[in-house]
């Protein structure tokens, strides 16, 4: 909820102001989807080509990746994405398209985990773990709770009526990090020389996944309405 009040009282506090001198008494609302999840958002000019946009957007759901990216089939494997996205930015409008910044608030960090099958093997460094000491093998993508973003985008905030929208783009997180939890024997798990495995295999995935866990893609369509609540203050 305070991740909601925040963008909404900085959306006023922009927007108020140019509002009250300029006259422009004009709203946009809309719908998306994409990897920002299912949402909304609202755009308020505050200028004659600048509008300031908040959006908010639900991404919180499981994906089975069993069977992909060459995963044994004596495992399964699912992607824990967080729960929401909220965005808080301000955008440039270049003809019929825009150039926005801000940043991106993120309520959680994805997680992978893989599970064995009774009478699966798996292996974590230079061993190699039965079913029955290693359960299950969590993978983290953590980072801070905000990020920048650029994004460049099709369709106005400032025209009246619908419109299609459309955004591509990047949010950078700060401090990343990817780290590995494995359940099952708790002596096993404890033992240095299984910590000593977890840390290699953590770092051999972080090579394999290379400069690609520093970004969030950003990419969304949707449909737009812009609201003309009254007309220009002289």
């Amino acid at each position: 909820m305070k991740r909601l009040l925040l963008p909404s009282a900085v959306l006023l506090s922009l927007s108020a102001p140019a509002s009250h001198a300029r006259g422009l008494q004009q709203v946009a609302v809309g719908a998306r989807v994409g990897s920002l999840g299912i949402g909304a958002d609202v755009s308020v000019p505050v200028y004659d080509r600048i509008a300031v946009r908040g959006a908010a957007g639900l991404l919180g759901f499981d994906l089975d990746r069993t069977g992909r990216f060459g995963l044994d089939p004596d495992r399964t494997a699912r992607l824990t994405l967080p729960t929401a996205l909220y965005t808080l930015g301000a955008d440039v409008r270049l003809g019929d398209l825009h150039v926005g910044a801000g940043v991106l608030f993120r309520s959680g960090d994805p997680a992978y985990r893989v599970t064995l099958d009774p009478g699966a093997n798996i292996v974590i460094g230079r061993s190699t773990y039965k079913e029955t000491e290693v359960k299950t093998l969590t993978t983290t993508l953590s980072s801070g709770a905000v990020a920048p973003y650029v994004a460049l985008g099709f369709g106005s905030h400032l025209s009246p009526g619908f419109s299609f929208a459309a955004d591509i783009g990047v949010a950078l997180p700060v401090g990343v990090e990817l780290t590995m939890a494995a359940t099952g024997d708790e002596t096993l798990i404890g033992s240095s020389s299984f910590r000593t495995n977890l840390a290699l295999k953590e770092t051999q995935t972080n090579d394999d996944a290379g400069g690609f866990v520093n970004y969030w893609p950003i990419v969304s369509v949707g449909l737009r309405y812009g609201l003309r609540l009254g007309g220009r203050r002289h």
